[in-house]
């Protein structure tokens, strides 16, 4: 969480005055999509053992050439940490804005957008594995009933773990590149930390690379796409502007 807080600290250092609204919301419309969305994904899950068939043992030629790097993978560990880093991923943003912000009204719009950005992204995933229904590396092989009987064994499609982690990431970026300006840094962030998670859930036998891929690529338009439509027209920024004998402070700057 090292470069989160490196983050954090860079944004910080560049609010040194209240930081301005730059979402636009609709209260009607906002509270629709994230309570449908997320309706979306948790009655599939309720439902899980009756829309998920066990169809293996599965035939080991019918996983592509690339895939295929990901069968043998066991690691509980890399498992175990992607878990961790997932959950410290998805609760440093709002921390941070928090920190930055306090407790105003902007600090509320940008939990809205985010929270719209999960929901939907949680959403998309959830039709995705309970359609594709594409089995796990770990079930390729197996001889474990327990293994292949369990439903959660044919969700490989896409990777929540990594589509969640390039969604929060995306949309804490497309924010501080709003508010701030932040420049390339929140998007190095994104590609560190959601190519770990990525990396881990191929490690743990969890998901296929491809997998990880579209969870990536699905994520990052959510996070990127959700936080862009609701932003303001003309957006704001802290910069340092020139005052009146040569003085530097801190000032608002409208940006088109």
């Amino acid at each position: 969480m090292i470069a989160l807080s490196l983050l954090g600290s860079t944004l910080a250092l560049s609010a040194e005055s209240p930081s301005p609204s730059i979402y636009q919301l609709s209260p009607r419309i906002d509270g629709a999509v994230i309570g449908i969305t997320t309706l979306g994904s948790i009655v599939p899950l309720s439902l899980n053992s009756s829309l998920i068939s066990p169809k293996c043992p599965c035939d080991l030629g019918e996983v592509n050439a690339f895939d295929r790097l990901a069968i043998g993978n066991s690691s509980a560990l890399a498992g175990t940490v992607s878990d961790f880093t997932l959950g410290a991923t998805l609760i440093a943003p709002p921390l941070l804005d928090l920190a930055i912000l306090g407790t105003n009204r902007a600090l509320v719009e940008d939990l809205i957008v985010y929270s719209e950005v999960l929901s939907v992204s949680g959403a998309l995933i959830t039709t995705a594995k309970y359609t594709v229904q594409r089995p796990i590396p770990l079930v390729y092989g197996s001889r474990d009933p327990a293994l292949i009987r369990d439903p959660n064994s044919y969700v490989s499609f896409y990777s929540g773990h990594t589509s969640l982690a390039f969604a929060a990431l995306s949309a804490t970026a497309m924010t501080a590149q709003l508010r701030y300006r932040a420049g390339p840094l929140p998007w190095i962030v994104m590609l560190g930390l959601g190519g770990s998670i990525a990396y881990e859930r191929v490690a743990a036998g969890r998901h296929f690379p491809t997998d990880v891929i579209a969870g990536a690529v699905t994520g990052t338009m959510a996070g990127a796409l959700i936080p862009w439509f609701h932003s303001k027209p003309g957006s704001q920024t802290v910069i340092p502007v020139s005052a009146p004998g040569n003085a530097v402070g801190v000032g608002w700057k409208t940006t088109f």
